[in-house]
């Protein structure tokens, strides 16, 4: 969260939109924020009550926040949340980001962090080949349940969209250096992949899968998974 550290939150009223596996939460509790931390995702919501100790859980979704009111959120942060919100076939980019634009006040900041596509030709930066063969899993599991899968835009996309919404100062921060994926983070995804395998009908297709993700697991080793190129975005209300 190093990314951060030059945005002073102490006092500020922080959104967290997708509290996720709750990193992003936890940190901006600790730098002395009011913080609320929202999720469409109940069970994220639970887990990461139980972390902290200030922070206010909303359940609702990220496209219709009519349960807040509107201009009062010095920062809205998302932490890896724009790339996966496609999996949900509620949660349209526009209409998220313009809730994200009546929530912030008059120069109010929006902080997106995320992944450039996890692709050779488009990606800035190396690529771990466990952790794509990962995400393209993840993706083909969600693809077979006829659900969403997720999409890592290229941030010209994304300050394009804000920019038809208003926002301005729209800053791009490349940060290339590979990152390691913490073990909670790649056993998260593993775990998300196994339960959505099981909701298959098919066995024969179940235990094709169960084994390329068992193989994708073992090729890590004891070895440090590293993502892909991050940037951080931000724009201005």
């Amino acid at each position: 969260m190093d990314k951060l550290k030059d945005l002073d939150l102490e006092g500020k009223k922080v959104l967290d939109a997708g509290t996720g596996a709750c990193g992003m939460t936890k940190y901006i509790e600790k730098k002395g924020c009011d913080a609320i931390s929202i999720d469409i995702n109940s069970e994220y919501l639970h887990d990461c009550r139980d972390q902290t100790e200030n922070t206010q859980f909303i359940r609702a979704n990220l496209s219709d926040l009519n349960a807040l009111k509107s201009e009062v959120f010095d920062y809205i942060i998302c932490n890896f949340l724009v790339s996966a919100l496609s999996t949900n076939r509620y949660l349209i980019l526009t209409s998220v980001f313009r809730e994200f634009e009546r929530l912030l006040k008059d120069h109010g900041m929006l902080v997106i962090i995320d992944y450039y596509p996890f692709d050779e030709e488009r990606s800035p930066a190396f690529l771990d080949k466990s952790q794509v063969e990962l995400w393209r899993l993840e993706n083909a599991v969600y693809e077979l349940l006829g659900e969403g899968h997720l999409v890592e835009y290229p941030p010209d996309v994304l300050k394009d969209e804000l920019s038809a919404l208003g926002f301005e100062n729209i800053d791009i921060i490349s940060l290339l250096e590979p990152v390691p994926w913490p073990p909670d983070l790649l056993k998260e995804h593993e775990d998300l992949i196994k339960k959505n395998i099981e909701k298959l009908e098919s066995d024969r297709i179940k235990e094709s899968l169960k084994e390329k993700l068992e193989e994708i697991m073992n090729s890590t080793g004891d070895r440090r998974v590293e993502s892909g190129g991050i940037y951080e975005l931000r724009a201005e209300k």
